[in-house]
């Protein structure tokens, strides 16, 4: 009876397999793959993350479900601790992807949207730090460095 606690964590881990998938298929037709993965590498990694702890429920359901011995034990896997591993796996894979609310929409439009509103926020971001390095580079340029000064009339000295 507790393995039917599996159900739940089941459609969960699906629905958000589903909608990592609709959003990354929505910068895949839009042409961005290659620049989110160029300008947020942690972005890419974090969900392959989250995709890995979101596949594994499926994978312990079915060795709980099968009574399969893994190798090394001689029973198969008890229930509870099938059903702890998978709540631990949902856990890891909400945790990861905590500040992912609003990437995450239930309509192809909203995925849409909001895989154009993270391209949009990815280059103002580039945007802002290459203004603030060119900020940095002009300060540093406008100073004196009390070295020597060559002049561009000079005439050249030959040894």
């Amino acid at each position: 009876m507790i393995s039917y606690i599996h159900v739940p964590v089941l459609a969960i881990c699906f629905f958000t397999l589903l909608f990592m998938r609709r959003w990354w298929q929505c910068i895949d037709r839009l042409g961005f793959t290659r620049e989110v993965g160029r300008r947020a590498p942690s972005l890419v990694q974090g969900d392959i993350l989250a995709a890995t702890f979101a596949i594994l429920p499926f994978l312990i359901a079915a060795v709980d479900w099968s009574g399969v011995v893994l190798p090394g034990q001689s029973v198969p896997t008890s229930s509870w601790m099938a059903v702890l591993l998978s709540l631990s796996c949902l856990g890891g894979c909400v945790f990861v992807l905590r500040d992912s609310d609003r990437r995450f929409a239930g309509s192809w439009a909203g995925t849409r949207e909001s895989a154009l509103r993270t391209v949009a926020a990815l280059r103002i971001i580039d945007a802002a730090e290459l203004a603030h390095a060119l900020g940095v580079l002009q300060q540093h340029e406008g100073r004196d460095t009390g070295g020597r000064t060559i002049e561009v009339n000079a005439q050249e000295m030959r040894k």
